[in-house]
């Protein structure tokens, strides 16, 4: 009963806002600036991460990091019948642990790139 609620409350909501509070926040005078710059979906993303490639970044990580706190809860959802997802990822990096280098590898570049991108535009 509460899915048929959500399913149909979530496209009035969205709605809602498209049709009447998004022209609304145009006219007020506080955010203008940033609707004027994040009309689209990517720029509106751009626009909250302040422009800045290592604070998206930082929300990249954020998320990764709370999926992996989560991994059993999200396991539970997406029907694993084993209930014991994190052991299963534990398995896999006990057999394979380069993987989680080649990761840390990976995030580092990627830090090191973007507060370089950062320190040049300055």
């Amino acid at each position: 009963m509460t899915a048929l609620w959500l399913i149909l409350i979530v496209p009035g909501m969205i709605c809602l806002y498209a049709m009447i509070l998004r022209p609304l926040l145009r006219k007020v005078c506080r955010p203008r600036k940033f609707y004027a710059e994040a009309d689209g979906f990517w720029a509106k993303v751009w626009a909250i991460c302040g422009k800045s490639a290592t604070v998206a970044w930082g929300y990249i990580l954020g998320g990764i990091g709370s999926t992996l706190a989560l991994v059993d809860q999200i396991g539970a959802v997406a029907g694993d019948p084993s209930l014991n997802l994190k052991q299963q990822v534990m398995d896999i990096l006990k057999d394979h642990p380069d993987w989680l280098g080649y990761v840390m590898i990976g995030i580092s570049l990627v830090t090191i790139v973007a507060r370089l991108r950062s320190i040049k535009a300055a």
